[in-house]
């Protein structure tokens, strides 16, 4: 075993101060050395330490619960609490520094809190019975913690740390050393989890352009227990042994037959929860839960064994352990490793392992917490900080912007405390770069890659940073592990192309793929041949070149062979945009591709599962009728509302807006049914109008619904990034100008489209007068329904509907303002007579196809649901009813129109629809019809 290199103390600071904590008999009393620079140690009289578990719970409240759940009374109790953490840590230093005339002088010889090191060591299982990082200086307000220049635990016993390894020289660094880290991802519930990159994406992020060129960077892939051992030992192995590990993911103190339970109780919105034992979860698909508890005193043998000397966990209470509540067994008490696995500590069985220095987290951590601590941890460790320095600059910097949002809107919140770090000494794990800046660090950037030459034509960045989809990215990244090939396919507007693009771009920068990323564009017809010629012809021309392969004279045949021996030599990721037009787009549509050239695209994907390349397609559908069971499908979900919220706020900023009353905005966000590109859209276009209140927000959303409030939108950008173009995609030459007529009929509807009702309100706007009376049901053949349903699935495949499953239709929410142009040129207003004018026709066939069938179905419902006696005469049989509430916006809609035009038959057959929902409302207590 190699020498440990730790750096000489003295380079550092200017002063260690080592406090050290001993219990007496008497429950909850201790007293603590003092000794400074390792000379003349001075010891307090014993005192009983000021923290209740009243105290604990309270604190444990404001900062694991606080901030989700902000309402009255909660902030007053939340300052309450924050003067109770300044009293606690005031008491602390007094019982400490101000105990007697010895310690007061021996606290007056510390010239300089900026330059002291301050070590806390304590017996195990007394670690966490004091809470020193509350430790505050009454006189001058400093929290120890957050002021001094390193504030770290310490083993009392500490064991032969391991060696540091030494760092890889990197080409590109110009003799500067490359440091590896090993980041592991663990998201046991997949989508349902905490965000894939919430804090990942940020250490990528924080390291400037310089520390890129010297930092290596990968994921574990996939984040078993497993594979961490068999990449860390193939690192030792080659003399390259990563320097840290970083789990990102959960941590759990609990009582391992509650473990299971615990785990389908997590919020999303917090890394972890409690208990009695430390674990940390790590990926098992092999397990129901996929989850495997990985105690410390494994995990840090792993780490031992393979010469990793740092772990940062930012997962919850990997610091967390309850001070006894009895006495040791006297045939332990001795024993540190059996004191470590009573109280549980992870962070301490991983220390007491031979792990040099550990970064834990001593309560349940928000997300957003942790973004910003790891950004600025990292921050301070590139620029050649030691780990306990950087920790407590990540302090430092959460105290100074202590703002935290997690759904309404920002709170102070005073949790510099949660983060601790164990180290056993102050060791450099990356190179020094010359005086670090103090200053708050705050990331803004996108994420970028450790290289500028990806190949070849790769997007540009969003205008604005990515916001969100780390569900999207999780999946590909979880599906990337053992697939080829996947397929990425979701609604218009959902952002797929920017996604797979964002996607190449995290995977090259944490070690998934190297730095040939291909992406090529199928918009508009491209063959095999063509897409080969321009990526791999391109790429590797040099390289052919010199090993006396010609590509500009092989054959076809030849070149798709070349690039296929060349795929089994290069790892590569290469995207496949837009697919849908090769089989034809709709489905119908007559393809630009032949069918041999269709087959030879299938048949170089399914050569290329045996190279090395991975293939990311994206397109509108699933694309099964033209590749079969050959890709992994992934679909893009909408954005949950946070990360609406997160991109609005976005928007906000380029506009130089501010964007915090997110109660306003929400029905905007809510309309938009979590389609990134309308949010754009939208939220652009209200920014620009100056719309701000909660009534300008709500009217405006009216207008959207009525199709009254146009898009700004540029035509003449890429589809990507216009609206208008991509809802417009398809749409002239996927249908024919009667089907044109018939589809400007969904202006008409409000969000949701029934079969059924399309096809009416098709038959009826022909007639000057719908052929039916109030006694008469709606009459449709199955043809006539079935040739309907294929047509809306059709403008369901261009983007303007979505269809959840058959037969059922809802509407993109773009489609009013869209179609209405459509609906105005089909069907335009004449002043001349009603029997001109034809938008007064169509709006009485959708009043009357409304009225009718929604009446139809409330005769259905009569009678059949036992109910009580008061509503027996009008009794709500449950499966009618459900399609009346989802009719109920089509529904107000019309008898709104009906009212203005004095039509009587259709307008009581919906006051009979409206008030069998009322009624049912009633009976299983929900709100009232709006």
């Amino acid at each position: 075993m190699t020498q440990w290199r730790s750096l000489d103390v003295e380079s550092i600071v200017s002063h260690v101060l080592r406090l050290s904590q001993f219990a007496e008999a008497q429950a909850d009393t201790f007293h603590v050395e003092f000794l400074l620079d390792g000379r003349n140690p001075v010891r307090t009289p014993p005192f009983q330490v000021d923290f209740t578990p009243q105290d604990a719970e309270d604190l444990r409240w404001y900062l694991e619960d606080y901030l989700a759940f902000p309402l009255n009374p909660a902030p007053q109790r939340a300052a309450r609490i924050e003067e109770r953490m300044r009293e606690i840590g005031v008491t602390l230093f007094r019982n400490v520094f101000e105990s007697n005339e010895a310690m007061r002088r021996a606290w007056a010889r510390l010239p300089d809190l900026n330059d002291t090191r301050i070590e806390i060591v304590a017996e195990v299982q007394h670690a966490t019975a004091i809470p020193w990082e509350l430790l505050r200086d009454p006189e001058t307000d400093k929290v120890l913690a957050v002021h001094a220049r390193a504030f770290v635990r310490a083993a009392s016993n500490q064991v032969e740390p391991p060696p540091l390894p030494p760092p890889q020289p990197s080409p590109a660094s110009q003799g500067r050393e490359k440091i590896r880290v090993l980041l592991v991802i663990c998201r046991p519930r997949a989508g349902d989890d905490v965000p894939f990159r919430s804090v990942a994406s940020r250490i990528v992020k924080t390291l400037s352009d310089e520390a890129r060129e010297f930092v290596q960077l990968d994921v574990l892939r996939p984040p078993t227990i497993e594979q961490l051992s068999a990449v860390l030992d193939a690192a030792k192995k080659r003399g390259q042994p990563y320097h840290i590990v970083h789990f990102d993911g959960h941590g759990v103190y609990e009582e391992v037959n509650q473990l299971a339970d615990w785990l389908k109780r997590l919020s999303p919105l917090i890394l972890g929860a409690g208990g009695k034992h430390g674990f940390l979860i790590f990926e098992n698909p092999a397990r129901k839960d996929n989850a495997d508890y990985i105690d410390g005193a494994t995990l840090g043998k792993v780490l031992t064994d393979n010469d990793v000397p740092a772990l940062v966990l930012n997962a919850c209470r990997s610091a967390f352990a309850d001070p006894p509540t009895q006495p040791l067994d006297a045939n332990s008490a001795g024993d540190v490793g059996q004191q470590v696995r009573a109280f549980g500590s992870f962070a301490q069985a991983v220390t007491n392992a031979g792990v040099a220095g550990v970064v834990a987290m001593r309560y349940t951590l928000y997300v957003e917490t942790a973004k910003e601590f790891v950004a600025n941890l990292y921050a301070a460790l590139a620029a050649g900080q030691s780990l306990g320095q950087a920790v407590t600059f990540g302090r430092k910097q959460l105290a100074l912007n202590p703002l935290r949002e997690i759904a309404f809107k920002p709170i102070a919140l005073q949790d510099w405390a949660v983060p601790i770090v164990y180290e056993a000494a102050e060791i450099e794990l990356f190179p020094r770069v010359g005086a670090f800046n103090k200053t708050p660090l705050r990331i803004t950037s996108n994420l970028q890659s450790p290289t500028s030459n990806l190949q070849f034509d790769l997007p540009p960045r969003p205008d604005i940073e990515f916001i969100g989809r780390d569900e999207t990215l999780l999946a590909l990244d979880r599906a990337f592990d053992s697939q080829r090939i996947v397929l990425l396919h979701a609604f218009a507007g959902s952002g797929k192309t920017t996604t797979a693009v964002e996607f190449a771009r995290w995977y090259n920068a944490t070690g998934g793929i190297g730095n040939d990323i291909f992406f090529t564009s199928f918009e508009r017809r491209k063959t095999l041949a063509d897409a080969l010629n321009e990526t791999i012809g391109r790429a590797f021309y040099d390289d052919l070149e010199q090993s006396g392969v010609h590509w500009l004279t092989l054959t076809n045949e030849q070149r798709r062979n070349v690039a296929l021996q060349v795929m089994q030599q290069v790892p590569m990721l290469w995207i496949w945009d837009n697919v849908e037009p090769i089989a034809g787009f709709p489905a119908g549509t007559p393809s630009a591709w032949s069918k041999e050239e269709q087959d030879e695209l299938v048949a170089f994907l399914r050569a290329a599962r045996e190279t090395q390349a991975k293939f990311l397609l994206t397109s509108r559908r699933d694309e099964r009728g033209w590749l079969g069971d050959l890709p992994r499908r992934i679909p893009v979900p909408p954005m949950p509302m946070q990360e609406r919220v997160e991109l609005a706020r976005a928007l906000g900023k380029k506009y130089g807006q501010r964007f915090f009353e997110v109660e306003n905005w929400r029905p905007l966000l809510k309309f938009t049914q979590g389609n990134p590109l309308t949010i754009t859209v939208v939220v652009g276009v209200a920014l620009r109008q100056g719309i701000k209140s909660r009534l300008e927000i709500r009217d405006f959303v009216e207008k959207l619904r009525a199709g009254e409030q146009a898009f700004e939108d540029e035509q003449s950008e890429a589809r990507s990034k216009s609206l208008g173009a991509s809802l417009s995609y398809g749409f002239a030459s996927a249908f024919t100008e009667t089907e044109h007529k018939q589809l400007a009929l969904l202006h008409l509807f409000q969000g949701f489209v029934n079969p059924t009702i399309f096809v009416l309100v098709s038959k009826y706007v022909d007639s000057l007068e719908p052929d039916r009376n109030l006694n008469q049901d709606p009459e449709f053949d199955d043809e006539t329904l079935n040739t309907s349903i294929t047509l809306l699935s059709r403008a369901a495949e261009v983007g303007l509907l979505s269809s959840p499953r058959h037969g059922v239709f809802t509407i993109h929410p773009a489609l009013p303002w869209f179609l209405k142009k459509v609906f105005d040129q089909h069907y335009p207003t004449s002043s001349v007579s009603n029997e001109e004018d034809l938008a007064l026709r169509a709006k009485k066939a959708f009043v009357y196809a409304v009225g009718g069938f929604t009446f139809y179905l409330v005769k259905q419902a009569r009678g059949i649901l036992d109910v009580p006696k008061e509503v027996s005469e009008f009794g709500v049989h449950n499966a009618p009813v459900a399609v009346l509430e989802l009719e109920e916006p089509n529904l107000l809609h019309a008898y709104k129109i009906a009212r203005v035009h004095n039509w009587l038959n259709p307008t009581l057959e919906m006051l009979q629809a409206l008030r069998t929902i009322l009624l049912r409302a009633e009976l299983i207590g929900g709100a009232s019809p709006r």
